[in-house]
């Protein structure tokens, strides 16, 4: 049977930040839409009333886990519920096994939550190699040139923040496998937009509060099986637990075998958004999702040529966040807000971002503003 055609107007009108504004800002925070923000405004009703139930509401937890396996297609357990894509790169570096000589590779422009973990393992030995960014983009050569067989762990990201280049992911794990080198992928810019794939990946983090429409405060880490017990738990809690909620207080300590050993505490109103967040984004699905959002940045790019300006990249390097180098990024910027767009700055980049919620109508209004 084929699938009903999606109303991409009544989805639009879930999101009030659409409604007088082309809103390509999503790189930067999701806007929240109105079932995430009903059952986050339920959620602190009950607080408030006291009629709530805290077991209720952290069991949610488990909802959100399971929606983000189905989102990576993978299971359950092979996720960790983390705050923040920091504490999530944090518990890798912190616990990463280290041997004499050892060194990690990281792109050198990466978003800091994404290198300060790893060069802060300097400490503990590991020597650092910084891979230089090329006209905003990550290469896989660049990479090669420095991972050799001492090589622990490569961290990058799949979509870069600062331009919208998209790695090619297929090629760096290769590089890894070549040369046994965990690999660390940051999906802040990418899981909920476009599919990610696990295959040959140890590690994937990101943040929630973009791609995933989720308030802010709630991120996940994906651990590789036959990786999660070489990782100690760097901040054993009360969810540090083979069977949660049997006891609170005392012995014994027997963290799961799996990526929930590394499991922290939830705030509960953030991923009760979140859950909600993921419910839309599954309905749609990754596959209708990434068809939209890479769809509309492609009509974006090609309108570029209309009002003298070109691509940052190549099609192939390309996601659903367009990098447009310009040369004077906050003038254009300021042009764009007096004509009701939201864009971003990121070093020499104005920054749109595309997600399913925009249309048409976003990208025609970017193109006339940058035309003015």
């Amino acid at each position: 049977m084929a699938r009903a055609a999606i109303d991409w107007a009544a989805i639009r009108a879930l999101f009030p930040a659409t409604q007088r504004q082309a809103y390509l800002d999503t790189a930067s925070f999701g806007p929240g839409p109105t079932p995430v923000v009903e059952a986050v405004s339920s959620h602190l009703e009950e607080w408030s009333c006291g009629t709530g139930s805290w077991r209720v509401w952290d069991e949610v937890g488990e909802v959100v886990r399971a929606r983000l396996a189905a989102l990576l297609e993978t299971e359950s357990s092979h996720i960790a519920l983390m705050p923040a894509l920091s504490a999530a790169a944090g518990q890798v570096a912190e616990t990463l096994p280290f041997e004499p000589g050892a060194n990690i590779v990281v792109g050198q422009g990466e978003f800091q939550s994404n290198y300060y973990p790893w060069v802060n393992q300097q400490r503990r030995g590991f020597e650092i190699r910084n891979v230089p960014f090329v006209e905003g983009r990550l290469l896989v050569d660049e990479f090669a040139r420095r991972v050799d067989e001492r090589t622990a762990l490569v961290a990058a990201s799949h979509v870069q923040s600062v331009s919208g280049f998209r790695l090619d992911l297929e090629g760096l794990v290769d590089l890894c496998r070549r040369h046994d080198a965990r690999l660390f992928i940051d999906a802040t810019q990418s899981l909920g937009a476009l599919r990610v794939p696990t295959e040959g990946i140890d590690y994937i983090a990101g943040a929630a509060y973009k791609w995933l429409l989720s308030p802010r405060g709630s991120a996940f880490l994906y651990v590789r099986p036959e990786r999660a017990a070489e990782l100690a738990p760097l901040m054993p809690n009360w969810k540090t637990h083979d069977v949660p909620y049997r006891d609170y207080y005392g012995p014994p300590f027997e963290p799961p075998p799996d990526a929930r050993r590394f499991d922290l505490s939830l705030a509960w109103p953030v991923w009760i958004g979140l859950a909600a967040g993921l419910e839309l984004i599954l309905k749609l699905g990754t596959k209708t999702i990434e068809e939209r959002d890479l769809g509309l940045a492609q009509r974006f790019r090609s309108g570029l040529h209309g009002v003298g300006l070109q691509p940052a990249f190549s099609e192939a390097e390309t996601s659903q966040i367009v990098g447009l180098r310009v040369r004077d990024p906050r003038g254009v910027q300021e042009s764009l807000a007096r004509n009701h767009v939201v864009a971003a700055v990121r070093g020499e980049f104005v920054r749109f971002a595309f997600h399913f919620f925009n249309d048409e109508s976003d990208v025609e209004r970017a193109l006339g503003a940058l035309r003015v």
